[in-house]
């Protein structure tokens, strides 16, 4: 059975998560500083920054950190806070995130509503993420199609302070053209 495939489906969700990591490359800033986001996406953008690039990379995410620690072309800085284990990440300080200036953040979000915006399932985290996303000249939201239309309990952003979503072509077209008439520019992979 191939990854595209499989009963669960997980394959196909895979492969949308790769096109959306891939995507979000070409917002990506000369020499700048960039924030990645905790999760499998942020994994995945992590380890298909192109060599020599030169960027800055924070991020609260523990396994980011770790793999991209290596590169000698990358300045590294782990985001400190609490550690949740479960998730591999830290809830940094807003405190520290205040005093940031970051060129692009590339967010997740639990859900993503047109209505409510992007929103997590933890309450804990909603102070550090909305702080990430303060911090940042632009924010790119990366989102598949599974988050799209989704409402968690706490919110971070609204969508009007988000410039780019990237999501895959499971979105449903209606939800597509409702999340660009709320602000961000939303690129279909």
């Amino acid at each position: 059975m191939s990854a595209t495939t499989t009963p669960s489906g997980t394959g196909r969700l895979s492969a949308a998560e790769g096109r959306i990591a891939r995507a979000a490359l070409a917002e990506l800033p000369r020499n700048g500083v960039v924030m990645l986001d905790a999760g499998p996406m942020a994994e995945r953008i992590a380890g298909l920054l192109p060599a020599g690039c030169g960027l800055n990379v924070l991020t609260n995410a523990v396994p980011v950190a770790l793999g991209l620690a290596s590169r000698r072309d990358l300045s590294v800085h782990l985001l400190g806070g609490r550690v949740s284990a479960a998730a591999g990440t830290t809830l940094a300080s807003v405190r520290l995130l205040e005093q940031l200036h970051v060129d692009v953040a590339f967010m997740v979000a639990d859900g993503v509503s047109p209505e409510r915006g992007l929103t997590c399932a933890d309450p804990a985290e909603v102070m550090a993420r909305r702080a990430m996303v303060r911090a940042s000249a632009r924010t790119v939201l990366l989102a598949d199609h599974t988050r799209i239309g989704g409402d968690r309990i706490a919110r971070f952003a609204r969508l009007h302070e988000v410039d780019c979503l990237i999501t895959d072509a499971g979105t449903d077209p209606d939800d597509i053209r409702r999340l660009r008439g709320r602000g961000p520019r939303v690129l279909v992979v």
